[in-house]
């Protein structure tokens, strides 16, 4: 919402400034400044998608810098392009019936703002108190839509190029709902809603006491003492046994517990029985796998509060991300092949350029869809000669790098020098008692 405020005074502060400036350079200045702004939001996608992933896993400093840049300026750049287009239509408007031709060949921009406003799957949030703000993100997406919307219907003049903007408009709107549930689950509140049972009665301690108290009136002797808890028996040869197990049970063992541990991200507690589990399964098993296994399963968290992966890894999203690569696809391909004799137009190039970036893109996120941790839990648990084609195209994407490497963490861990916030000198200002 602020980014959006900020938008429109930017665009009225730009228009009385461009008053005092020659009229010709002005002229080239508006025709310019819209093609400007669509590749910069372009390529700010472009670096969400390919760095949104990454920073998981590469510690380099100048990863999080562009993609905190990039994330900063994604909804300022749209929001700031959708004002230059309505300010555009509303020139149109002003000085003929009928929006200029060349206008409403930029018209078909709005949809594709709107498709790098709302996010890739591989990043929603830069920060948790991104989720938090999901509502105040509602609201200014609705009011881009709405931008958005008010110019296609401005510059509609029925030609194909108008009715091309409707299957770009209709992802857009999917991809938004998308983003602002992801961001509403990921909130703190609703996260942990989202994992709290019904209450935990406990033992019934009216039903041991009636038991108790009929063995006494029997006759028997009973001694009230602490529980001792039986320790795990040592097993001498599971180091060797168990160090190297096979990476389909590392990872259905991670999946198992991070959904058990996933409740120490929202502040509550393990059971019994949860405690009781991890610790015999770590017991059994070597350092290399255990920290295999809480590698993945970190990973499965970072997922769940920074990515879509909360609705995207799942039957109804699959058959989208096929409907949206097929819709932007086909679009590229129409206006490709109608207005290829009007490629002497910078508009026409560009907007073929945009549709054919984006077409790209969504086929990467689909790459990276199949080859992540989600959709290869599922495929162990569904071989088949379908499955064993789409792992070996997995490897051959990552073995030319096209795909994020098999790797889950940089192998770098924040810490806290206790010892030099102990003997860090103390302020030598002193309070005045009176």
């Amino acid at each position: 919402m602020l980014a959006a405020v900020v938008s429109t005074l930017i665009v009225s502060t730009r228009s009385s400034l461009f008053q005092s400036f020659p009229e010709r350079l002005a002229q080239h200045w508006n025709l310019w400044e819209p093609r400007a702004l669509v590749f910069l939001s372009f390529s700010v996608q472009v670096a969400l998608i390919f760095l949104g992933t990454r920073r998981k896993y590469k510690y380099r400093i100048w990863v999080r810098v562009v993609l905190w840049m990039a994330y900063q300026a994604a909804d300022w750049s749209t929001n700031f392009s959708l004002n230059i287009l309505s300010r555009g239509l509303y020139d149109c408007k002003t000085n003929s019936l009928h929006p200029h031709p060349n206008y409403v060949a930029m018209a078909i921009w709005a949809p594709l703002f709107l498709l790098h406003l709302c996010s890739p799957d591989t990043i929603t949030a830069y920060s948790l108190e991104d989720n938090e703000l999901w509502l105040r993100n509602l609201f200014g997406l609705g009011r881009s839509f709405g931008l958005a919307i008010y110019i296609l219907k401005g510059s509609w003049t029925g030609s194909p190029i108008n009715y091309l903007a409707i299957p770009v408009l209709l992802v857009a709107m999917v991809k938004f709902a998308e983003r602002n549930l992801v961001q509403y689950m990921a909130s703190s509140n609703q996260f942990r809603d989202s994992m709290l049972q019904g209450p935990d009665p406990g033992p019934n301690y009216a039903k041991f006491m009636d038991a108790h108290s009929a063995k006494e009136a029997e006759g028997f002797v009973i001694y009230r003492g602490p529980l001792i808890e039986t320790p795990l028996e040592e097993d001498p040869f599971h180091n060797l046994a168990e160090t190297d197990i096979p990476d389909d049970e590392i990872l259905r063992h991670a999946y198992s517990f991070f959904e058990t541990f996933k409740k120490l991200f929202a502040d509550l507690i393990l059971s019994f029985q949860d405690y009781k589990s991890s610790r015999s399964f770590f017991h059994k098993h070597s350092s290399d796998v255990a920290f295999k296994v809480v590698e993945i399963e970190l990973g499965f968290v970072y997922d769940v509060l920074y990515t879509k992966a909360i609705v995207i890894y799942s039957r109804l999203a699959i058959v989208f991300r096929l409907i949206s690569f097929s819709l932007i696809t086909s679009v590229f391909f129409v206006f490709l092949f109608k207005y290829w004799h009007d490629f002497s137009e910078t508009n026409m190039i560009i907007t073929c350029s945009l549709l054919a970036g984006g077409s790209y893109l969504e086929f990467y996120e689909m790459i990276l869809f199949f080859s992540s941790d989600w959709t290869r839990l599922w495929l162990d648990n569904h071989k088949n000669l379908l499955v064993d084609l789409i792992v070996r195209t997995i490897s051959f994407f990552r073995s030319w790098h096209l795909v994020p490497a098999d790797k889950r963490w940089s192998d770098h861990l924040h810490q806290y020098n206790l010892l030099s916030f102990c003997l860090k000198e103390k302020s030598s200002t002193r309070g005045i008692i009176r």
